[in-house]
Order: structure tokens, then C-alpha cells, then sequence
């Protein structure tokens, strides 16, 4: 929890990466706490909800301080694919496919929704643009933090040393249980996987830490590691604090969704 401090506002209670902020970023961390309720939830999955998510997304843009910025989602599919936002024709499109999200513009949020998968948020202090991260396990073995890294060189010019990252809150590799099949690809690809993987058991399988490995690929991309902040929050542990997929699927209910978002501060 180092560096990321829990603000109530409008109602709301959200975690912000303090070092982020004081370098001029709007960024915060949904939970699913609400004045009146533990349901708060910015993900939508009918039509019947639409209508209730627009509702809830003005009020968290407005509790984060950007009431009047856009805000742009992707239509999330756990993939390495990286989408740049590139001016306020192509924020106000339907979301299109894709787990990442870069852009440099004012008066415009990128939002990243999650239950248990690890949000990221990345900050260009030199050309300021910024960026936003949806990574699972699919998406950290295809290295897509690697990827946006890579992209925000290429649209923004950005330099690795000049990035600050935070991790959000997400499973973590206590309770991020996984099969042998998915340590077995994690093994083939990463020279640390042995630093990943922890309570291996005799049916094959093990625990995942998805944060020490995109920390690691941030690292070998360039970031420094002390400009690399995690909350080293667990959704499933917290789960007053935060909607788990994990822990929740199979209820009656659906599972809420959290968003992070960050921008440029105007």
C-alpha cells in the first residue's frame, strides 16, 4: 500500500497512486463501495444496465476530479492487442477490441475494467502521455505491458526511463490458482517463471504472481524499477473492498465490475 492512499468523494471510496498524481495525472482505482451500498459497479452486461453504468461512470468521473472529460473503454478480450487513442473523433467511438489503451490528450480518461485480472496505468512525465492496462493471466504471458511500452515509443516518442507505472489491486498469487498447462507455457517463456510460481501440488497445479511478472517485463523494458508502484492489493482477500471474480462466480448474481482510470490532469 506504499504510495496509494483510499479518498472518499461524491460518495464514493477509490484508491489513487499518490506519485502519479504529483506528477500531474488524474489516475484512481475503483472499489465497489458506495454510500449506500457495496454494489458500485462500473462494468455493464445488458442493456437493462446500460443506462445505470452511464449513471455510475459521471459520478465516479466526477468524484476523481474530471466530470467533463471523455471517457474511452475498450471491449476487453484478454488479448495483447493495443488500441491509441488518436483525437476526440476516435474517444467517442463504440470500444473496440483490444486489453490496452494509450493516448495523449486533455480532458480524457482511459478506463480499464477488472475483477481479479491486474489494472495497470503508465505515465510519460516527458511527453505525457499515458496509458491503460488490462492484464490476466493471457495478457501477461502474451507480454502486453511489454507491448504498451513499445507503442508509447512509437505514437509519443516516450523513453522507458521517463515512465512511472502503478499496479492495481488484483488476485494475487496466494489465491491466483491456475493448471499445469498454464505454469507449463509460463515455464517456456520466462527466464524468472521459478519466481512466479509458488504452492505447486501433486495434480500439476500452482499459484501465479501475474504482478512480480509484469513488474518484470516493465523492468526489462526500460522502466525504472523505483517508478514502479503496487498496491499489492488482493481482490479475492478483499473482497469488502473490491469485486472477485474468482471468489464470486456461481452466485445468482453477476459479478460487478471495477474500473481504473487515468489522464491528464487540464
Amino acid at each position: 500500500m506504499n504510495n496509494f492512499v483510499f479518498r472518499q468523494n461524491n460518495d464514493l471510496t477509490y484508491l489513487v497512486c499518490e506519485p502519479i498524481e504529483q506528477l500531474g495525472f488524474i489516475n484512481a482505482f475503483s472499489t465497489r463501495q458506495a454510500s449506500e451500498s457495496s454494489e458500485f459497479t462500473l462494468g455493464h452486461f445488458s442493456a437493462e444496465q446500460r443506462e445505470q453504468m452511464t449513471v455510475n461512470r459521471d459520478r465516479f468521473k466526477a468524484a476523481v476530479g474530471a466530470p467533463q472529460a471523455t471517457l474511452v473503454t475498450a471491449k476487453q478480450i484478454h488479448s495483447a492487442d493495443v488500441r491509441s487513442i488518436e483525437n476526440y473523433e476516435d474517444a467517442t467511438r463504440d470500444p473496440q477490441p483490444g486489453d490496452a489503451l494509450t493516448a495523449n490528450l486533455p480532458n480524457l480518461l482511459l478506463g480499464i475494467q477488472t475483477a481479479d485480472c491486474l489494472p495497470i496505468v503508465l505515465v510519460d512525465t516527458r511527453t505525457r502521455a499515458f496509458a491503460g492496462v488490462h492484464a490476466g493471466w493471457r495478457g501477461t504471458f502474451q507480454e502486453i505491458v511489454t507491448r504498451t511500452v513499445e507503442r508509447m515509443q512509437q505514437a509519443y516518442g516516450s523513453r522507458p526511463e521517463d515512465l512511472h507505472v502503478a499496479l492495481g489491486p488484483a488476485i494475487c498469487a496466494e489465491n491466483f490458482e491456475v493448471g499445469p498447462e498454464v505454469l507449463a507455457q509460463f515455464r517456456s517463456k520466462f527466464r524468472y517463471a521459478d519466481a512466479l510460481i509458488s504452492n505447486e501440488q501433486a495434480n500439476g497445479k500452482g499459484h501465479i504472481d501475474l504482478n512480480r511478472c509484469n513488474a518484470q517485463q516493465l523492468i526489462d523494458a526500460g522502466v525504472k524499477p523505483e517508478n514502479i508502484y503496487d498496491s499489492a492489493l488482493c481482490t479475492v482477500a478483499r473482497n469488502d473492498l473490491f469485486f472477485s471474480y474468482r471468489k464470486e462466480r456461481g452466485h445468482e448474481r453477476y459479478v460487478g465490475r471495477l474500473m481504473c482510470v487515468v489522464g491528464q490532469v487540464s
